[in-house]
């Protein structure tokens, strides 16, 4: 499956449109919070997910309330080689940042979904292409992609920004540009 999540390029708040198998998703930040805080929405205006961001000097750290009531506690876990763990009840996944702009998520050893973002950004305009796995979780992959982009490029409000992504050490080498097993 693929996914598209385009950022408003000028926007007061983070405001995200995401596309996904026919569907339209939304995604937004709440104004004025000291935490991040965002809901992803459904087309028809149900909550799929709550992102709720803690307090960290150093490290990403954020819980996803599921609509289905799964708690996921999302943090970095390594902060040079960029690696984030996703945990909650039953599952563990994590997310790999790889050289330049690309990421992968594994649940277990098993790829789900690998996505890379755009290396020049209007505005606030980060555009993330996502291909994932058709059995995986859509709102859990969204809600990570989500706080990545919260967590590194909420500060980066300048006109054009050129990003060259990831230039330093990786905890795993980049898995082949074809994209997540199981495709």
């Amino acid at each position: 499956m693929n996914v598209t999540i385009k950022e408003l390029k000028f926007s007061f708040r983070s405001e995200y449109d995401i596309y996904a198998a026919g569907s339209t998703y939304y995604a937004s930040k709440a104004f004025f919070a000291l935490r991040d805080k965002l809901e992803v929405r459904a087309e028809d205006g149900h909550v799929l997910a709550k992102i709720r961001g803690d307090f960290s000097p150093l490290r990403a750290k954020h819980d996803f309330e599921m609509a289905d009531g799964r708690v996921y506690h999302f943090w970095c876990e390594k902060i040079w080689k960029r690696v984030f763990r996703c945990e909650g009840t039953q599952r563990c996944f994590r997310l790999y940042e790889h050289k330049g702009l690309r990421y992968s998520i594994f649940d277990g050893d098993s790829q789900i979904a690998a996505f890379t973002k755009n290396r020049v950004v209007i505005g606030s305009g980060n555009e993330y292409d996502i291909q994932m796995n058709d059995d995986a979780d859509l709102p859990l992959v969204i809600s990570m992609v989500l706080t990545v982009n919260t967590a590194e490029n909420d500060s980066d409000k300048a006109t054009v920004t050129v990003d060259l992504g990831n230039i330093g050490p990786e905890e795993m080498t980049q898995p082949p540009k074809t994209g997540p097993s199981k495709m």
